[in-house]
């Protein structure tokens, strides 16, 4: 290859990476609740076409207990914004970014649905924000509680911050019945109410700590006179659970649970002997629906 051939290309490499943009050393960390991360690159890359002299510029957001908080890094500065809508503060960062590159020069107009309204946007929280409120519904298998397996149903209220929350529930246990080679026994349903402090360490994944109470009714099997009995049972309960679908304010989700029966009722035929009581550990395999308001 001749020399004047090398000249050519070397000089066409070098012009093709001058005219690289300056997107090219944008950097991004932005929850996937907040919007998408190749959409807002993109979008930003547009808007930075423009500006004269590529800089590096970093945009970090990430969630905390009063909302999000947005970093913008650019141009060899730096700002920093508290709000409770991280799509807002998203929307916030491609004009700050802007601004930091090239603060004189002159923009096109930006469409009003893309303005970000100060008083909206650039406030700092000052304190924690007012819980959201859910409602759930929902259904599963659990064991240990009542002779065999069975199916659980459960309403639940939630109140919501950005990580943490409460929820409140009420299930019913569908009877089952166990018969010792007698053919005596009982038949045993549950109804009961659970507390439940929430944590979500990461966006879909959701811990729960909390205490279960049940009141066991039974009615005896296989003796002369049929009589009917009552118990409660308290346990401490352990859970997590993963979001698989999510289209707010609607979401879904499905989670292992179990318990430690501290307080265990048994049932007894008077003059027999007892017929069942409630082993130390508990679980349920649920899935539940629900909508934030």
């Amino acid at each position: 290859m001749t020399r004047a051939v090398w000249l050519a290309l070397s000089s066409s490499a070098v012009c093709w990476l001058a005219a690289l943009p300056a997107y090219a050393s944008i950097s991004a960390q932005i929850p996937p609740e907040c919007g998408s991360l190749g959409e807002f690159e993109h979008e930003l890359e547009e808007r930075l076409g423009s500006v004269t002299e590529p800089e590096a510029t970093r945009v970090t957001l990430t969630p905390e207990l009063a909302g999000y908080r947005l970093v913008v890094e650019a141009g060899g500065q730096r700002r920093e914004l508290h709000d409770s809508s991280c799509q807002e503060l998203l929307r916030a960062a491609i004009v700050i970014t802007l601004a930091l590159l090239e603060p004189n020069r002159e923009q096109a107009p930006v469409p009003a649905a893309e303005l970000v309204p100060p008083a909206k946007a650039l406030p700092r929280v000052a304190g924690p924000l007012p819980p959201k409120v859910g409602l759930a519904a929902g259904g599963g298998i659990h064991f240990g509680t009542l002779p065999d397996a069975t199916l659980l149903l459960e309403l639940e209220t939630q109140l919501e911050w950005t990580r943490f929350g409460l929820a409140v529930g009420f299930r019913y246990l569908l009877p089952t019945q166990s018969r010792d080679a007698q053919g005596r026994g009982a038949r045993v349903d549950a109804m009961g109410a659970t507390v439940a402090a929430l944590f979500e360490p990461w966006h879909g994944l959701e811990m729960r700590l909390g205490v279960a109470t049940y009141r066991l009714s039974a009615t005896g099997l296989g003796s002369v006179v049929s009589r009917d009995g009552a118990a409660w049972e308290l346990a401490p309960t352990l859970g997590a659970s993963f979001t698989p679908l999510e289209s707010p304010p609607f979401w879904t989700s499905v989670g292992l649970e179990g318990q430690l029966n501290l307080i265990r009722p048994s049932f007894e035929i008077l003059k027999y002997d007892e017929v069942f009581r409630v082993p130390t550990l508990s679980g349920s395999a649920l899935a539940r629906a629900g909508v934030v308001f």
